[in-house]
Order: structure tokens, then sequence, then C-alpha cells
């Protein structure tokens, strides 16, 4: 028999939920799905691992390095299998083809775990779980709004409070890499500059305005201001007026909402086109929530929101349940009597002399006794 050790380690970024967080996440966990379910959200289960050319043709690959899968071999086939860092992925790919015959727009949710192979600035994990919604097929504008909208219910609902979001415009490097060489010296202190924010490496003058899109950050309000006193190219200016005239619908539609914007932050996105955001609690800087738009493999427009249980955990506060400790031999229409919503009754599988004194050592808040007398354990022992 192997012994096992009691310092014994997991991997870097993977854990164990003990009772009381795995609760919290499975109750919010719930709280989510039910909303999305009330919105026409359907609950769509995807494979854990997949093989490495099926991955390999979706078109929203993630655009980091630090979103790549981990791999391994098929024993009988020898083929190489993924093991899913995502889902919206796999979601997008479903849409265009096994469900490319249902009426749209549709809109699908999901719940799984996913692994990563390395962890990156906004999840310290490499195994969480997500739960997801995409719409697909409907009108862009109208689209982005209700998953905003999914996003505003869902944080009241879980009341986490002093939230923002955070837009940017994750394709802005791939257009840059058509006048950039992101490989030549000059191009990578380019390239570091706008992934480090970082204007003062920028020395060419004829780069100007890459530091003007650096610049282009803070309050929504800001970002525009800075973006209307500057001059760019014209495909880069027509992306960026697109770009804030959709935050101006949003917020005009959501006065209420706080947004903030980072051009330059689409590293850490999927290969979303127009529109990239994260949700952040400014309590904790946590990112609670990341989405976007995107093209699946058929042209359609699909866009949605993934929620990061993992990163929700700490900003969620459930309701207290009572615990109540109910003594051997408790009748069962005398338990019924005391049931109420938010209590939670452990009854004593064998006789115990001692169950005022362990009630009140295991913090219950209340004692249910056979004779139908129901307590605190602080009283009961007092009066003994």
């Amino acid at each position: 028999m192997i012994k096992s050790k009691k310092n014994e380690l997991l991997p870097e970024g993977l854990k164990v939920l003990f009772p009381e967080e795995a609760t919290k996440e499975e109750l919010l966990s719930r709280k989510i799905l039910d909303i999305l379910f009330q919105y026409g959200y359907l609950l769509i289960k995807t494979p854990l691992m997949e093989y490495q050319y099926n991955y390999n043709l979706s078109i929203l690959q993630p655009q980091s390095i630090k979103h790549e899968p981990f791999i391994l071999m098929e024993p009988e086939t020898k083929k190489i299998l993924v093991i899913r860092p995502d889902i919206t992925p796999q979601i997008a790919k479903l849409a265009s083809t096994k469900l490319a015959h249902v009426k749209r727009p549709i809109r699908l949710t999901y719940s799984g775990e996913v692994l990563r192979n390395i962890k990156n600035f906004y999840q310290s994990d490499r195994q969480f779980k997500q739960i997801g919604a995409e719409l697909i097929g409907s009108p862009y504008n109208i689209g982005l709004q209700e998953i905003i909208t999914l996003i505003k219910v869902i944080i009241k609902d879980l009341k986490i409070k002093n939230t923002t979001i955070d837009f940017a415009l994750p394709s802005l490097m791939k257009i840059l890499e058509n006048s950039i060489n992101f490989r030549r010296a000059e191009g990578k202190i380019i390239k570091n500059a706008i992934e480090n924010k970082n204007t003062n490496l920028i020395k060419n003058k004829k780069f100007e305005y890459i530091k003007k899109i650096i610049e282009c950050s803070g309050t929504l309000k800001n970002a525009k201001n800075k973006f209307i006193q500057s001059k760019f190219p014209i495909k880069i200016k027509e992306v960026l007026e697109s770009f804030f005239q959709t935050l101006d619908l949003l917020k005009k539609k959501n006065p209420d909402l706080s947004m903030t914007v980072d051009i330059t932050e689409g590293n850490s996105f999927l290969n979303y086109k127009n529109i990239g955001f994260k949700v952040y609690n400014k309590n904790s800087s946590d990112v609670i929530a990341i989405g976007g738009d995107y093209l699946l493999d058929n042209k359609e427009t699909g866009v949605g929101i993934t929620l990061i249980t993992n990163n929700i955990i700490n900003s969620f506060k459930d309701i207290k349940k009572t615990k109540i400790y109910v003594q051997y031999g408790t009748p069962e229409l005398t338990l019924n009597k005391f049931k109420k919503k938010n209590r939670i009754f452990i009854r004593e599988l064998t006789p115990n002399k001692t169950y005022k004194i362990d009630a009140k050592i295991q913090k219950y808040d209340y004692i249910l006794d056979k004779k139908g007398s129901f307590y605190k354990p602080k009283k009961s022992i007092k009066d003994e």
C-alpha cells in the first residue's frame, strides 16, 4: 500500500476546492445559469477533449500563446488530443456546423472546466470553471446590448458592487501588422511599447500615431476626446471611429454603466473582431468576466460573455444558512414543523449524550431535540 504524503503538491495553478468554496461556486453557478435560462439561452455541453486538427480549424483561436492548450496522445489511434483551454470556440464551431440549420438568432449557454497551459495576469489558476452565453446571428449592436444587459443582471443578482467594463480593440494588432513589421528591431520596440503602454519607447516621429492610440485610454469620455484631438492613418481612424460609436450607443442605453477604455489591451482575448471587454471588480481588481464579438467559420456574427467563477467567488456573498443540530431519535414529523428556507438540518447518526456540547463546539445555530424543543446551544449548556 502506497502511503500518501501530507505535503504532496499539486501542479502550479491547480487546487482543491474545499466545502465552503466549492459550495459557493456551485451556488453562484446555479444563479448565473438560472438567469441565462430566463433569457432563453439553451444549455449545451461540449467535450473536454477533441482532436488537434479539429481544434486548429476554429477561426476563433486565442491570440495569446498563454491560451495554448495541453495536448496528449490517444493510445489506440496515436492521434493528438487537445484539452480545451476555452469553451467559446467549441460553441462557435458547433453553431456554424451541427447547429447551422437552427433558426437565428440562437442563444447558447455552457458551464464547464477548462485547462490552460500557462496562467496570465487576469487568471492565476490554470484549471477553472467557465460559464458563458453566446448569441449568434443577431444584428450586431442589438446582440451586444443583450450581452451587456445580461452582465448587468448577473452582477446585480450576485450583489457584486463597484464594477466596471473595460473595452478594447483586439483586432488592432492585425491592422498594424499590415504597415509595421513586428519581427524587425524597430517593430519589436513598437510592439513592446503597445503591450506595456509605454509611449516613451517610441522615438520615430512616423509612429507618433501609435503614441496616440496608446493614450486613448481611461474613462470613455477621456479616451474619446483623445481620439478626436489626434490624427491617425485612414484605416485606423475608421476602425477607432466605429469602435467609439459602438461605445457611445452602449453608454446611451446604459447611462449607469461604468465604462473604461484600453484600446491596446487585446492580447489576452480570443480572436475577437470589433469589441473585446473585461468586467472588473474594482474592489479586488479581479477580472470576473470577459467577452466580445467574433466571426464564425460560416461568416456569421457572434457575441458572448464568459464568467470566470474562481474570480467571482471572493466577491459573492451567499445568504447565511442556519445550521440546526438534530438529536438522534427526533421524529421526521417533528423536524418537518421547523423546516424553513435557508435552514440546514444535520441529523445525529447514533445516540450522543454530549450532543449539546458538541453542537456548541461545532457552531450550530440551534438544536432540535427528540422531544421537539428548539433552542440555541449556549442556552442549553447553561441550563445543564
